[in-house]
């Protein structure tokens, strides 16, 4: 009897130690997931490029200056490319001299975000990208939602289902259109003249997508004064 009271005993604290157990096991193994899924990346929208096509690659710096590369992306007008593996930190778009990388432009990628998109446009007379930065999550870049960046050095004023929203130089704004029966929505576009008076330079009737995020990218265009490229973004930004 003395026995069989033991082996209950023993039987019990062992249940009573795995249950315990499992929890932390359980946390320890959701910790390397959390791990795997926050390091950074990002997707590049590629507003115009220096050449038809080009292949960029994707660098930071290590602590001697020197640029190692991260990874490598084709860039053309109007890109959006798949997720790429980053780093926090100083990163550069660089083209290959031989054994050694060229920067041709670069960005800060912030601490506390785990996924960006990172708008570029070229600057052709200097032949380098400039580079903006987002965070999704902060933005409030929802589906449904339309973000306008100015890259021209112009002040920009952009309409959209008769919503005003005046855009910057170098700034960008973030809008909801409301879809009409058609599932459309006009966005006319124009830019400030030195009297600060608006000159309309693009007038469309755009089709939208609840399912879908859109960019305005305004650019500069010495023929009409400010350019307007819209792209589409699919998927999730996670």
């Amino acid at each position: 009897m003395s026995h069989l009271l033991q082996s209950r005993s023993f039987l019990t604290f062992s249940a009573l130690f795995l249950a315990f157990l499992s929890p932390a096991l359980g946390q320890k193994s959701g910790s390397k997931s959390d791990e795997k899924t926050s390091k950074p990346q990002l997707r590049f929208i590629c507003a115009t490029s220096l050449a038809e096509e080009q292949e960029i690659v994707l660098a930071s710096s290590d602590e001697k200056g020197a640029l190692v590369e991260l990874g490598t992306v084709t860039l053309r007008a109007s890109l959006v490319s798949d997720w790429l593996p980053a780093k926090v930190g100083d990163l550069h778009l660089a083209l290959r001299e031989g054994k050694t990388l060229k920067s041709i432009g670069h960005f800060q990628y912030p601490v506390d975000i785990t996924s960006a998109l990172v708008v570029l446009n070229a600057n052709v007379g200097k032949k380098t990208y400039e580079a903006t930065v987002v965070d999704p999550e902060k933005t409030g870049f929802i589906k449904g939602s339309v973000l306008i960046i100015n890259f021209s050095p112009r002040n920009g004023l952009v309409s959209l289902d008769s919503k005003e929203n005046k855009v910057e130089a170098g700034q960008q704004v973030l809008a909801k259109p409301t879809l009409d029966g058609n599932g459309m929505y006009p966005v006319v576009a124009s830019y400030l003249d030195a009297d600060a008076n608006p000159v309309p330079c693009y007038d469309r009737l755009v089709s939208g997508n609840p399912n879908s995020r859109n960019m305005l990218l305004l650019l500069q265009d010495d023929t009409v004064g400010l350019r307007v490229l819209s792209l589409t973004i699919f998927g999730e930004l996670k």
